[in-house]
């Protein structure tokens, strides 16, 4: 092509063009490959499929059947073209319960109801079509066991049903998780993954799960298809609520690759949605001290009050296009925890070690001066390195270099050898209340261990079209849990825990060739551990629980760790 206008810009030629649409989208398809191999590892999705085949009478597939699949509480409906073998898929729906319907020209209309579909079910539905005769239409209703033939996995699905009516100590979803064949749980109360006061994640609840011998730590835990695990302990982040699952399950052995974060089972949990009917639930769980008996190593009844309430509520904003759904609960727990040591004896606040603890004479130990080290340690020589008494068995004056005149050889030390520090925080130890020798301890006590914990969701579920929906999340906890010690508070230490994540997945369905579900998720925890002494926080508190003085003597730090923000994970998934 030639350009003759003296002056204008020449156009571009007819293969030029062509060449440039072909570098676009040569380039396109690169950038894509380039995404799928750089992004995280996929995660499973919170959703299932239909599949099956579509046969006449005589066995041969009917090609071109129409297949649709219709929510029963939210009405959303997809559908989908028989291939010319009679089979169909309906992939990345929701969890519910569905009507299946299939139409076919030259045929009776078929359907089947009330179709639980679970999550991550691949489910199997196969229809028999016969020719058209005075009836119109066959129904079938009922939700048959299913046998999943199209997935190998092996693992356990915790139905909507059981959540809501199985009966948890502490609301505790986990629990119901060693329904689960060879799975179970830690009954240890000092374990880290129960209630150890070490564990700043197992404060919340109890997530002990191990499979096959696997660690709890091992366990991966997805909401709604996303990354939940806390990263600091192996814990999880967002402690669900049971009014907020719709249903879980518990991949255990031979399941898909995408589900290999971890060594151990993977826990795949699913949020409810809003339907097109308003439905919702309000409730409070009350334990109260006047209603328990003690334990058996507590001096007196034990405190525990238990106040967790909270609801949630659901239904449409635009029937059959927009929906909502929000849940909330507080949970206020005060619990007494029997408690056994060994203290210091009132004699020996004294200076006086002559007896044990429990007021037993000592043979055979003798504590030594530590002014006369390098004396003799013989002690019918003198001087020797023992402290020394009187006839009556009081500790004899010490001189101003520390020394004592010569008496008898005693486990007595004399006041004026008495360290100030030393005698202060000997002081802060209560004084002893039991004499259980055979079990060691004379010091029996019930501190109260503290637990206020926080959360929250909220879901919006959107139909764009039969092809494409969209959904997003957001869920917010914070607990804070103070662990007391056996004593009067000698070190406060609490944890506190403030955990948001926040995840948004479109899926879209424009024939079997092109299914696509991008999620984008954050997750950002916030964990703080605070420890102080009995003095700084004497003001905060009162006298009701903590000593009304400290001696001057004995010093006062406080120490601080202040909240570490952990760095917000982000992440997306493609499945495709």
């Amino acid at each position: 092509m030639k350009c003759t206008i003296v002056g204008a810009k020449c156009p571009r030629s007819v293969e030029g063009s062509a060449n440039t649409k072909s570098h676009k989208i040569l380039l396109l398809v690169v950038v894509w490959v380039l995404v799928l191999m750089i992004s995280p590892a996929m995660h499973g999705q919170a959703t299932g499929n239909f599949s099956g085949s579509v046969r006449d009478k005589s066995g041969s597939g009917v090609p071109g059947a129409t297949v649709i699949a219709t929510s029963q509480g939210t009405g959303l409906a997809r559908d989908v073209k028989t291939d010319n073998a009679g089979h169909y898929l309906i992939p990345l729906l929701p969890v519910g319960n569905y009507t299946v319907h299939v139409d076919a020209s030259g045929f009776q209309s078929a359907e089947s109801k009330d179709l639980r579909l679970q999550v991550d079910e691949a489910r199997e539905v196969d229809f028999s079509l016969v020719p058209p005769t005075v009836v119109t239409s066959v129904a079938v209703s009922g939700d048959a066991v299913a046998v999943e033939t199209a997935n190998p996995s092996l693992g356990q699905v915790i139905t909507s049903q059981q959540v809501a009516q199985l009966p948890l100590n502490g609301r505790d979803f986990v629990q119901l998780a060693t329904l689960t064949a060879g799975a179970t749980a830690e009954t240890n109360p000092g374990s880290f993954f129960t209630s150890a006061p070490s564990s700043e994640v197992a404060a919340r609840g109890a997530f002990s799960l191990s499979v096959g011998g696997s660690r709890p730590n091992s366990t991966d835990w997805l909401l709604d298809g996303v990354d939940n695990n806390e990263l600091t302990a192996g814990g999880i982040s967002i402690f669900s609520s049971i009014d907020d699952i719709q249903e879980f399950k518990v991949f255990t052995y031979t399941y898909s690759a995408e589900y290999g974060t971890r060594a151990g089972p993977t826990v795949l949990v699913t949020t409810k949605s809003g339907t097109n009917n308003f439905h919702g639930s309000l409730y409070e769980f009350l334990r109260n001290t006047d209603l328990d008996a003690k334990s058996y190593f507590s001096s007196s009844r034990e405190k525990f009050n238990l106040n967790q309430f909270g609801g949630s509520v659901g239904g449409p904003i635009l029937k059959n296009k927009l929906f909502f759904f929000v849940d909330g609960e507080q949970k206020y727990q005060l619990h007494g925890i029997p408690f056994t040591g060994l203290v210091p004896s009132l004699a020996m606040r004294t200076g006086d070690f002559s007896s044990d603890p429990f007021g037993n004479p000592v043979s055979g130990l003798a504590i030594v001066n530590p002014n006369m080290i390098g004396a003799s340690t013989n002690p019918s020589i003198f001087p020797n390195v023992y402290f020394q008494c009187n006839g009556a068995g009081n500790p004899l004056p010490s001189n101003s270099d520390g020394s004592q005149v010569h008496g008898i050889p005693c486990n007595k030390i004399p006041t004026g050898l008495i360290n100030n520090v030393g005698q202060a925080m000997m002081n802060l130890y209560p004084a002893p209340n039991a004499n259980n020798a055979s079990a060691g301890y004379n010091y029996v006590n019930t501190p109260v261990r503290e637990l206020n914990d926080t959360r929250f969701d909220t879901r919006l579920d959107y139909t764009l079209s039969d092809k494409d929906s969209l959904f997003g999340r957001f869920s917010y906890e914070q607990a804070f849990s103070y662990v007391p010690g056996g004593s009067l508070d000698l070190l406060r230490l609490t944890r506190s825990a403030a955990i948001s994540t926040s995840s948004i997945m479109r899926a879209t369905s424009r024939s079997v060739r092109l299914m696509c579900s991008p999620r984008t998720w954050s997750t950002r925890p916030a964990l703080a551990t605070t420890a102080s002494s009995t003095t700084s926080l004497r003001k905060a508190q009162g006298p009701a629980r903590l000593p009304t003085s400290c001696p001057a003597a004995f010093p006062t730090p406080t120490w601080d760790a202040p909240a570490a923000l952990l760095p917000a994970r982000l992440g997306h998934t493609v499945a495709a």
